[in-house]
């Protein structure tokens, strides 16, 4: 399992390197994109470690080919603000109705989430050797019980199962957010990865 975690690890680093490249595109502005800690926890652990009263935003999108799962963008609201703040379209005319300034932000929002995720599942296929791809993505908000509800725990056959916990930092010269990375996968595409581990890396 250790052999495994590092090789997630690694596939973190990579798709972070290609994310911070795209969304410095987005935001025409220079961004970090970090992966500092990898984890697999069940679902019951999960509930632990969140403060599920939180209000937060998640992208969530079916992984379509390659793979069965899903992949979940979280952020919390303060987050989801700080997000919005590095956009210049939110910054370029303040003047902007506030109703249609939050559309925008949502809208940034899911696009930033979709291609954040579409990053980590094509590093898992140039890793393992696969076309991965997503369905269009959906944006789900309210309390963060609500929202794991809704894109985690609805897709775990047991409480018990695990998922693939990515914490993302983003970072230019003035913000810094953090924000959370789920890889939900069923059973048959987790011991698929673990199996192309051992057959590729020589993993016992």
């Amino acid at each position: 399992m250790d052999e495994e975690m590092d090789i997630l690890k690694e596939v973190g680093m990579i798709a972070a390197a290609h994310g911070s490249i795209a969304l410095s595109q987005i935001l025409k502005t220079k961004i970090e994109l970090s992966v500092p800690t990898t984890t697999i926890i069940s679902g019951n652990s999960m509930r632990g470690r969140i403060n599920l009263h939180k209000i937060g935003v998640a992208v969530s999108s079916r992984i379509a080919t390659g793979m069965s799962g899903k992949v979940i963008f979280l952020l919390d609201e303060k987050n989801a603000y700080r997000l919005n703040d590095l956009s210049y379209r939110i910054q370029m005319d303040e003047s902007m109705p506030m109703s249609l300034r939050t559309e925008l932000g949502m809208s940034l929002i899911k696009e930033i989430g979709s291609m954040v995720s579409s990053a980590y599942v094509t590093a898992i296929g140039m890793m393992f050797d696969a076309v991965i791809l997503l369905d269009p993505p959906s944006l789900v908000s309210g309390t963060i019980e609500d929202v794991l509800n809704v894109t985690v725990f609805s897709s775990l056959s047991s409480a018990q199962e695990e998922v693939l916990l990515i914490d993302a930092e983003f970072c230019d010269s003035v913000h810094h957010l953090d924000g959370s990375f789920y890889l939900v996968l069923t059973a048959d595409a987790a011991g698929e990865i673990r199996n192309v581990c051992r057959q590729r890396y020589h993993f016992d």
